[in-house]
């Protein structure tokens, strides 16, 4: 079925029960709704009727509880997505616009990058968190001790809500084939990544080159600069080179939601191949 269809709608009516959202009383809605035969529930908090622009609008001010908006133009619902917002894609529900697809290229506002990236490989392809969803950890792919070493040869964002919670999906655009996988590590309780700082060793001609070794991470609140934390996989660096200066951060109410990686596969006459050699992260709102 590529197209969501409401299987079932039951609505309660809580009394008292407010939201941070001036006068406006809520209504609790759930939803069970069949794709592929797979059930999904979500819930949805309905605020009132008012225009659409409104909507957005509270769904902003209030974005410790939503994460999406439904907005029923035919009779002016306004609808909050649930607290939490670990949840999956809902593209075209019958009866109101779900603002949920994938995220695109274009849905973020300010790129991170480092100086000191290394010289070698291609840059891939950028990938993201599904939309609504930001990086509340990561871990890295690293090769140990080899012939022709290549330390960091991945790095991989786990996704989440603003509220810090991993939601099961991650980003982590090309790698390349060597090593294994650290454990992840998760940023304190209700932070977010919002910059990042590479180890590289820089190329020597004489020497085996790694390209970058390691990588960390600054966690911060969504909503404001409070609460900056460093944070790497222990013991927090890697073999060779040495860390450059800080990224810029993300400006706030945003987060790190994407990830692209600069890859080098090696050198056909003389091989010396060093994996991943920089990355750019992407900041969205």
């Amino acid at each position: 079925m590529q197209i969501f269809e409401i299987a079932l709608i039951m609505s309660f009516l809580f009394q008292n029960v407010r939201l941070t959202v001036g006068k406006y009383q809520t209504t609790k809605e759930f939803f069970r709704v069949d794709k592929n035969k797979e059930i999904r529930s979500m819930d949805l908090e309905v605020i009132g009727s008012m225009s659409e622009v409104q909507c957005a609008a509270f769904c902003e001010e209030n974005s410790d509880i939503c994460c999406e908006i439904t907005y029923v133009k035919s009779s002016k619902e306004c609808k909050l997505g649930p607290s939490g917002c670990c949840h999956m894609e809902f593209n075209k529900v019958s009866g109101s616009n779900i603002l949920h697809p994938g995220r695109k290229f274009n849905d973020y506002i300010y790129t991170l990058s480092v100086s000191n990236g290394g010289v070698f490989g291609d840059w891939t392809y950028q990938e993201f968190c599904t939309k609504g969803h930001y990086a509340v950890g990561y871990k890295m792919k690293i090769e140990g001790p080899h012939t022709d070493r290549t330390e960091l040869n991945a790095i991989e964002i786990i996704c989440g809500s603003r509220g810090g919670v991993p939601c099961g999906d991650i980003s982590s655009s090309g790698q390349q084939e060597w090593g294994g996988w650290t454990d992840e590590v998760l940023c304190p309780a209700k932070t977010l990544l919002v910059a990042f700082s590479l180890q590289v060793q820089q190329y020597n001609v004489v020497v085996d080159n790694t390209g970058a070794n390691y990588v960390k991470f600054k966690c911060r609140d969504f909503k404001n600069d409070a609460g900056n934390f460093d944070m790497s996989y222990p013991p927090g660096y890697g073999a060779y080179g040495s860390y450059g200066e800080w990224s810029d951060a993300c400006p706030v109410n945003s987060a790190i939601c994407g990830i692209q990686t600069k890859i080098h596969g090696g050198n056909p006459y003389v091989q010396d191949d060093t994996a991943l050699n920089d990355v750019k992260f992407f900041c969205c709102e």
